[in-house]
Protein backbone atom coordinates (compact mmCIF):
# COMPACT_ATOMS: atom_id res chain seq x y z
CA UNK A 1 0.00 0.00 0.00
CA UNK A 2 2.73 2.42 1.00
CA UNK A 3 4.65 1.47 -2.10
CA UNK A 4 1.63 2.33 -4.28
CA UNK A 5 1.19 5.70 -2.55
CA UNK A 6 4.91 6.43 -2.98
CA UNK A 7 4.77 5.59 -6.67
CA UNK A 8 1.76 7.86 -7.09
CA UNK A 9 3.51 10.75 -5.36
CA UNK A 10 6.66 10.25 -7.44
CA UNK A 11 4.56 10.17 -10.59
CA UNK A 12 2.83 13.42 -9.65
CA UNK A 13 6.12 15.12 -8.77
CA UNK A 14 7.71 13.99 -12.03
CA UNK A 15 4.64 15.13 -13.96
CA UNK A 16 4.73 18.59 -12.36
CA UNK A 17 8.49 18.82 -12.98
CA UNK A 18 7.99 17.77 -16.60
CA UNK A 19 5.25 20.39 -17.13
CA UNK A 20 7.41 23.07 -15.49
CA UNK A 21 10.33 22.08 -17.71
CA UNK A 22 8.13 22.39 -20.80
CA UNK A 23 6.86 25.83 -19.74
CA UNK A 24 10.39 27.04 -18.92
CA UNK A 25 11.70 25.75 -22.25
CA UNK A 26 8.93 27.54 -24.19
CA UNK A 27 9.61 30.81 -22.32
CA UNK A 28 13.35 30.48 -22.89
CA UNK A 29 12.90 29.92 -26.62
CA UNK A 30 10.40 32.80 -26.98
CA UNK A 31 12.70 35.16 -25.03
CA UNK A 32 15.69 34.43 -27.24
CA UNK A 33 13.58 34.69 -30.40
CA UNK A 34 12.29 38.12 -29.32
CA UNK A 35 15.81 39.25 -28.44
CA UNK A 36 17.15 38.04 -31.79
CA UNK A 37 14.29 39.81 -33.64
CA UNK A 38 14.92 43.04 -31.75
CA UNK A 39 18.62 42.97 -32.70
CA UNK A 40 17.63 42.27 -36.30
CA UNK A 41 15.21 45.22 -36.36
CA UNK A 42 17.84 47.58 -34.92
CA UNK A 43 20.36 46.42 -37.54
CA UNK A 44 17.85 47.00 -40.34
CA UNK A 45 17.01 50.53 -39.10
CA UNK A 46 20.70 51.43 -38.79
CA UNK A 47 21.37 50.12 -42.29
CA UNK A 48 18.44 52.09 -43.73
CA UNK A 49 19.61 55.25 -41.96
CA UNK A 50 23.15 54.79 -43.25
CA UNK A 51 21.93 54.25 -46.81
CA UNK A 52 19.68 57.33 -46.62
CA UNK A 53 22.50 59.50 -45.29
CA UNK A 54 24.96 58.29 -47.94
CA UNK A 55 22.37 58.86 -50.65
CA UNK A 56 21.72 62.41 -49.51
CA UNK A 57 25.41 63.20 -49.07
CA UNK A 58 26.51 61.75 -52.41
CA UNK A 59 23.59 62.53 -54.71
CA UNK A 60 22.41 65.91 -53.48
CA UNK A 61 23.77 69.30 -52.56
CA UNK A 62 21.75 71.07 -49.90
CA UNK A 63 21.74 73.80 -47.29
CA UNK A 64 19.73 74.18 -44.10
CA UNK A 65 19.02 76.64 -41.32
CA UNK A 66 20.98 75.40 -38.30
CA UNK A 67 18.46 76.68 -35.76
CA UNK A 68 15.55 75.01 -37.56
CA UNK A 69 17.42 71.68 -37.54
CA UNK A 70 18.28 72.03 -33.85
CA UNK A 71 14.61 72.69 -33.04
CA UNK A 72 13.38 69.86 -35.26
CA UNK A 73 10.92 67.55 -33.43
CA UNK A 74 12.28 64.08 -32.74
CA UNK A 75 9.46 62.42 -34.65
CA UNK A 76 10.16 64.49 -37.79
CA UNK A 77 12.91 63.46 -40.26
CA UNK A 78 15.50 66.23 -40.29
CA UNK A 79 15.88 65.82 -44.06
CA UNK A 80 12.58 67.65 -44.50
CA UNK A 81 14.36 70.86 -43.50
CA UNK A 82 17.06 70.49 -46.17
CA UNK A 83 16.93 72.81 -49.19
CA UNK A 84 18.36 70.88 -52.14
CA UNK A 85 19.99 72.54 -55.14
CA UNK A 86 21.59 71.35 -58.36
CA UNK A 87 23.43 74.48 -59.49
CA UNK A 88 25.37 77.22 -57.75
CA UNK A 89 22.91 79.81 -59.07
CA UNK A 90 20.04 78.10 -57.25
CA UNK A 91 21.92 78.13 -53.95
CA UNK A 92 23.08 81.74 -54.34
CA UNK A 93 19.54 82.92 -55.03
CA UNK A 94 18.07 80.91 -52.14
CA UNK A 95 20.66 82.12 -49.61
CA UNK A 96 20.32 85.77 -50.59
CA UNK A 97 16.55 85.49 -50.22
CA UNK A 98 17.11 83.82 -46.84
CA UNK A 99 19.13 86.87 -45.75
CA UNK A 100 16.14 89.12 -46.41
CA UNK A 101 13.56 86.70 -45.02
CA UNK A 102 15.49 86.46 -41.74
CA UNK A 103 15.93 90.25 -41.59
CA UNK A 104 19.71 90.00 -41.72
CA UNK A 105 19.81 92.74 -44.36
CA UNK A 106 19.01 96.00 -42.58
CA UNK A 107 17.69 98.14 -45.41
CA UNK A 108 17.28 101.20 -43.17
CA UNK A 109 21.00 101.09 -42.44
CA UNK A 110 21.86 100.90 -46.15
CA UNK A 111 19.52 103.79 -46.96
CA UNK A 112 21.01 105.89 -44.17
CA UNK A 113 24.51 105.36 -45.56
CA UNK A 114 23.45 106.08 -49.15
CA UNK A 115 21.03 108.98 -48.60
CA UNK A 116 21.82 110.28 -45.14
CA UNK A 117 18.48 108.99 -43.84
CA UNK A 118 16.01 106.23 -44.55
CA UNK A 119 13.85 107.02 -47.56
CA UNK A 120 10.30 107.78 -46.44
CA UNK A 121 7.45 105.75 -47.83
CA UNK A 122 4.75 108.05 -49.12
CA UNK A 123 1.12 107.24 -48.40
CA UNK A 124 -1.32 108.37 -51.04
CA UNK A 125 -5.08 108.49 -50.80
CA UNK A 126 -7.00 107.44 -53.89
CA UNK A 127 -10.54 108.35 -54.87
CA UNK A 128 -11.90 104.84 -55.24
CA UNK A 129 -10.61 103.66 -51.86
CA UNK A 130 -9.84 106.20 -49.11
CA UNK A 131 -7.95 103.56 -47.09
CA UNK A 132 -5.69 102.33 -49.87
CA UNK A 133 -1.94 103.03 -49.70
CA UNK A 134 0.61 102.85 -52.42
CA UNK A 135 4.16 101.77 -51.67
CA UNK A 136 6.73 103.60 -53.73
CA UNK A 137 8.61 100.31 -54.06
CA UNK A 138 5.73 98.53 -55.79
CA UNK A 139 6.96 99.60 -59.21
CA UNK A 140 10.50 98.39 -58.60
CA UNK A 141 11.51 96.26 -61.57
CA UNK A 142 14.55 94.02 -61.13
CA UNK A 143 15.18 90.62 -62.66
CA UNK A 144 16.96 88.83 -59.84
CA UNK A 145 17.46 85.56 -61.76
CA UNK A 146 19.14 87.45 -64.58
CA UNK A 147 21.29 89.36 -62.10
CA UNK A 148 22.52 86.13 -60.50
CA UNK A 149 23.37 84.69 -63.91
CA UNK A 150 25.35 87.83 -64.76
CA UNK A 151 27.06 87.61 -61.39
CA UNK A 152 28.18 84.07 -62.16
CA UNK A 153 29.78 85.23 -65.40
CA UNK A 154 31.65 88.18 -63.88
CA UNK A 155 35.09 87.96 -62.40
CA UNK A 156 35.24 88.84 -58.68
CA UNK A 157 38.19 91.22 -59.08
CA UNK A 158 36.48 92.94 -62.01
CA UNK A 159 33.37 93.64 -59.92
CA UNK A 160 35.39 94.99 -57.00
CA UNK A 161 37.54 97.18 -59.28
CA UNK A 162 34.52 98.75 -61.01
CA UNK A 163 32.97 99.50 -57.62
CA UNK A 164 36.14 101.22 -56.39
CA UNK A 165 36.30 103.42 -59.49
CA UNK A 166 32.85 104.87 -58.89
CA UNK A 167 32.48 108.51 -57.81
CA UNK A 168 30.80 107.49 -54.56
CA UNK A 169 33.46 104.86 -53.79
CA UNK A 170 33.51 105.70 -50.08
CA UNK A 171 29.78 105.21 -49.72
CA UNK A 172 29.86 102.03 -51.75
CA UNK A 173 32.73 100.71 -49.61
CA UNK A 174 30.73 101.37 -46.44
CA UNK A 175 27.66 99.67 -47.90
CA UNK A 176 29.79 96.70 -48.93
CA UNK A 177 31.22 96.46 -45.42
CA UNK A 178 27.65 96.24 -44.09
CA UNK A 179 26.77 93.62 -46.69
CA UNK A 180 29.83 91.58 -45.69
CA UNK A 181 28.61 91.65 -42.09
CA UNK A 182 25.18 90.45 -43.21
CA UNK A 183 26.76 87.55 -45.10
CA UNK A 184 28.85 86.57 -42.07
CA UNK A 185 25.67 86.49 -39.99
CA UNK A 186 24.06 84.34 -42.67
CA UNK A 187 26.85 81.78 -42.50
CA UNK A 188 26.57 81.67 -38.73
CA UNK A 189 22.95 80.71 -39.26
CA UNK A 190 23.09 78.25 -42.19
CA UNK A 191 25.16 75.25 -43.22
CA UNK A 192 25.89 74.47 -46.88
CA UNK A 193 26.62 70.88 -47.90
CA UNK A 194 28.57 70.52 -51.16
CA UNK A 195 32.18 70.16 -52.25
CA UNK A 196 34.62 72.76 -50.95
CA UNK A 197 35.22 74.41 -54.32
CA UNK A 198 31.53 74.98 -54.93
CA UNK A 199 31.01 76.10 -51.35
CA UNK A 200 33.75 78.72 -51.66
CA UNK A 201 32.45 79.93 -55.04
CA UNK A 202 28.91 80.33 -53.70
CA UNK A 203 30.12 82.34 -50.72
CA UNK A 204 32.27 84.62 -52.90
CA UNK A 205 29.38 85.34 -55.26
CA UNK A 206 27.05 86.20 -52.39
CA UNK A 207 29.72 88.58 -51.12
CA UNK A 208 30.08 90.15 -54.57
CA UNK A 209 26.33 90.77 -54.73
CA UNK A 210 26.99 93.48 -52.15
CA UNK A 211 28.56 95.62 -54.89
CA UNK A 212 25.11 96.07 -56.48
CA UNK A 213 23.52 99.50 -56.43
CA UNK A 214 21.87 100.39 -53.13
CA UNK A 215 18.48 100.70 -54.90
CA UNK A 216 18.80 96.97 -55.58
CA UNK A 217 20.14 95.99 -52.16
CA UNK A 218 17.29 97.62 -50.24
CA UNK A 219 14.77 95.35 -51.96
CA UNK A 220 14.23 91.68 -51.25
CA UNK A 221 14.75 89.61 -54.43
CA UNK A 222 11.40 87.86 -53.94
Amino acid sequence: MFESVGNTICTIVLGVAFIYLIIWTVKFVVYHMDKRQARHNVAIREKQKSIRQRTIACAKNYWYNIREVEDCPKDMPVERLYHYFETEQECIKALIIEMYDCALVRTEELERIAYGEAKPVEFKQVTYDPYAVEDEYDDFDYDFDEAVEELMLQDDEEIAASAEEADDAEIRAEIYDCWTEYVMQLYDMVSVNCNEEMKSHIRNKIMMYGHKDVEILIHSPE
